[in-house]
Parts: C-alpha cells; sequence; structure tokens
C-alpha cells in the first residue's frame, strides 16, 4: 500500500469522493491524486472540507469531472476534514542510506552519490513522503538528515534494520521491517567491497539487531541494479506493492545491467558446431524469449551481445539440424560441412 492508497481510503472513510485543488503542481503532475497525498503528507496542504470555491473535481481514481468537489487540497479556509497527522499514522519504512564512508570516494564519487541520493528522493515521494527517507553522516540536502544512523535508530525505538548487504547471508524478500538501510556507497574501482558490511559490524556493537539481506537475481547478484535509488525502488516494490524480488528487479533493471546478466548466462545456451577446422558457437534465436521473461532486454540487446560474444544466431529448424549432425566426443561439438549450414542473420 503506497500513500496515495491510504490517502484514498481516509477520504472514503469520510464520505468523499471528489477532490479538487487550486494547486497547480498538483493539477499538471502525472498523477494528482498523489501528488495531493504527498503535499499533505508532507504538510504543505490540508484536505479541507468544500467551500464552493470550485466547479471541476478529480475522481478518486483520478477521473476530472465538471462536478463540484466534496473537499480540496489547500490552505484551509473552512472545516480541516483531513490533516497530515492522521495520513502519516500509517506505518510505512524507513529508507536510510548510510553515508558514513563519503570521504573514501573521489569527487566524482561523491558526486554520483549525490545524484543518486536526489533520485532516491523521487523514488521516495511515488510511495512515501520526503520524511520518510533519512540520510546519515552526510547532508546532501535531500531527506531528512541526522549525524549518524545509531542516533537516528535510537532516537526512533528502533532495535532492528535490514542492511541490503550484496554479501548477506540471507536473500532479501518481503519482511515488513520498520527500517531498511542502504549503503552510500559508490564503488566503481573495487577498493570499497565490503563496505557495507563494515556499517552493519558498527550497528550491531551499538546494540542494533542487524538483518543482511542481499537481492539476488535467479541465483545471482549480476543483473540486479547497484544503484541507491535502483535498490530503494526495488525493496519499495517489494514492500509496498508486494512485487516479487524478480519482478521488481526486472521492473527497475537498466538495459545496460541486463546485458551483464545475458553476457553470463548466454554461453550456456549456445552449442558448438564444427565447420572443419574452425569451431563457432550457435545459439537459437528462440532463446532471446527465455531470457526477455526475467531480463529487461531488447531483441536489439540480444543481437548485440551475440555478435559481441561472436556467436551465430540460428533459427529452430536449422538448430534442430544442427543437433542431428554427428558428434565430435574429443572436440566436443557437432560436426559439419561448412557449406551445407546456413546460419540467420542478425538484423543490421
Amino acid at each position: 500500500m503506497r500513500l496515495k492508497d491510504v490517502f484514498i481510503s481516509r477520504l472514503r472513510e469520510k464520505g468523499v469522493e471528489r477532490i479538487g485543488t487550486r494547486m497547480k503542481k498538483v493539477l499538471s503532475s502525472h498523477d494528482p491524486i498523489a501528488r495531493m497525498a504527498l503535499s499533505v503528507a508532507n504538510g504543505k496542504a490540508e484536505v479541507c472540507r468544500s467551500d464552493g470555491g470550485l466547479q471541476h473535481s478529480l475522481t478518486l481514481s483520478g477521473h476530472f469531472v465538471s462536478l463540484p468537489p466534496q473537499a480540496y487540497v489547500g490552505k484551509c479556509n473552512s472545516e480541516i476534514l483531513l490533516c497530515r497527522d492522521e495520513l502519516v499514522s500509517y506505518p510505512f519504512p524507513y529508507v536510510l542510506v548510510d553515508c558514513r564512508f563519503y570521504d573514501k570516494h573521489t569527487e566524482k564519487e561523491k558526486w554520483k552519490i549525490g545524484i543518486q541520493v536526489r533520485q532516491t528522493l523521487g523514488v521516495v515521494r511515488e510511495y512515501m513522503w520526503d520524511d520518510k527517507l533519512i540520510v546519515t553522516y552526510r547532508d546532501l540536502g535531500f531527506g531528512r538528515f541526522w549525524k549518524t544512523t545509531e542516533e537516528f535508530l535510537m532516537e526512533s525505538g528502533i532495535e532492528k534494520v535490514v542492511l541490503l548487504d550484496p554479501n548477506g547471508d540471507e536473500l532479501y524478500d518481503r519482511t515488513e521491517e520498520k527500517c531498511f538501510i542502504i549503503g552510500g556507497i559508490v564503488d566503481k574501482a573495487g577498493t570499497k567491497k565490503g563496505y557495507t558490511s563494515k556499517i552493519g559490524k558498527s550497528l550491531e556493537k551499538e546494540g542494533v539487531e542487524v538483518d543482511y539481506r542481499r537481492i539476488e537475481l535467479r541465483g545471482d547478484v549480476v543483473g540486479v541494479p547497484d544503484r541507491i535509488n535502483h535498490i530503494a525502488e526495488i525493496l519499495l516494490r517489494v514492500e509496498l506493492d508486494g512485487e516479487s524480488v524478480e519482478s521488481a528487479v526486472r521492473a527497475v533493471q537498466p538495459p545496460l545491467v541486463a546485458k551483464w546478466r545475458l553476457r553470463k548466462e548466454l554461453h550456456d545456451k549456445t552449442v558448438r558446431l564444427c565447420l572443419g577446422e574452425k569451431t563457432v558457437r550457435v545459439v537459437e534465436v528462440g532463446v532471446f524469449d527465455e531470457f526477455k521473461e526475467w531480463l529487461n532486454i531488447t531483441r536489439k540487446d540480444f543481437y548485440d551481445v551475440c555478435r559481441e560474444q561472436k556467436f551465430f544466431v540460428v533459427s529452430q529448424k536449422v538448430m534442430e539440424q544442427i543437433k542431428s549432425l554427428e558428434w565430435d566426443e574429443r572436440k566436443r561439438c557437432f560436426r559439419m560441412d561448412s557449406a551445407k549450414i546456413r546460419r540467420d542473420r542478425a538484423p543490421s
């Protein structure tokens, strides 16, 4: 359940089915009802009983209608129907970005952390509101800042956390915990391996119970996005939307990351074909459909990786012909005269 869903539920409890606003940014957003909920949760507006000043409204399903609203979102001159405290009482989790290792990064990496935390705030706003993003050790200008993670947890009465750690002992699945910690770590050079686990060990020394969880995609962390904002979206899709981890990963997965996993998996889908003294690897075109089910790839991505790996893409019929050929145990390949085989070319 997202903040928008709670907002709609609270309105219906009060008999409201149509709502309006004079806030232009709300009306121009891609989801005005969700934006109304965010404005109220962030303390920038309230839900007020209609004062008769509006002649158009939105239904709670988001459709504009030429009817006056039963309530409006803004600063109230009439009775307040729904205020921030009532809306934010629903137990949404915290997403905490721990930046204790910020100064271990290069200037370019620090810039990337700032970008990713800003984008994480955008993700959090799709599901909850600004106060649910906590940033510790380094004030990056987004979310609520606390000097230390330990201080925030103590003040909030949180004794157990889930740490999203690629080296975690347990697989991540829906947990419904109060706080999820993501390491504010960007590591492209390999020098910070294991830093996320160090965050957990530091918290344990302060008496915090840490549940180390790794996000995997079909048995491997390869193909799981590692950007802070992507990890946040995966966990919120799972925790609040009830998606499976695999579905959430695929929905968030950038094509570049998906292609890395494809490179790793594709080799096992090929067969070896001996053409005279030359040996090549061949893959059936239908394999694309198998990968498409769980990787965010296009057919072009598939052909690009095959071309890069020098794999020949053939039709199902040709693959059946290849597998009916004589098997050469010594070279571990199917043998065929090159003049007798036709391969399907990848589109240019």
